[in-house]
């Protein structure tokens, strides 16, 4: 634990992020109103909720830090297609075991699917820009939690999270 806590805090190679967790209501997120109020239970991509921002569930932002490393995995080939021909490029990041319990407390401590990754952008120096501005939003693939041993404790989460493409993006 105290080498992942210097690697992000220490030797200054984590990276600066809002994890935007989904609030969880019996297992599983709590549905924006938005969405309960159309025949498809789902949010408008088009024209976003101001509550939930298109996402379809309430959530609660945490401020913190991770280590966030590039990878490439070959996507599985469709018909016609032959395997390696396309390349997915995911990103693996690394968190502290308790980031969400220090933050919020309330039972769910484990990152999910239905939560995101905000990469923020910084100046020259390396703060925060102010007011915040996403660099990159990524969404979780896998959360994977690493023990030393195998019914030990929790040491740190691994989470392979992939780019989303954001309309706030686009010129």
């Amino acid at each position: 634990r105290k080498e992942l806590h210097d690697i992000l805090y220490t030797d200054n190679q984590g990276s600066d992020i809002i994890f935007r967790r989904a609030r969880i209501k019996n297992g599983q997120p709590d549905k924006c109103e938005c969405t309960k109020n159309n025949r498809s239970n789902e949010p408008d991509k088009d024209i976003p909720c101001d509550v939930c921002g298109g996402l379809g569930y309430y959530y609660d932002d945490i401020l913190t830090r991770t280590y966030i490393n590039h990878s490439q995995a070959y996507a599985i080939y469709k018909k016609g297609r032959h395997a390696g021909d396309d390349q997915v490029e995911y990103r693996t990041c690394y968190f502290e075991w308790d980031f969400i319990k220090n933050a919020l407390d309330d039972g769910h401590n484990i990152p999910t699917r239905f939560d995101r990754i905000i990469q923020l952008e910084k100046d020259l120096k390396g703060r925060i820009l102010s007011p915040t501005t996403p660099r990159e939003i990524f969404d979780i693939l896998s959360v994977d939690p690493y023990r030393l041993d195998n019914n030990g404790r929790i040491e740190y989460y691994r989470c392979r999270i992939i780019s989303v493409i954001d309309k706030s993006f686009l010129v």
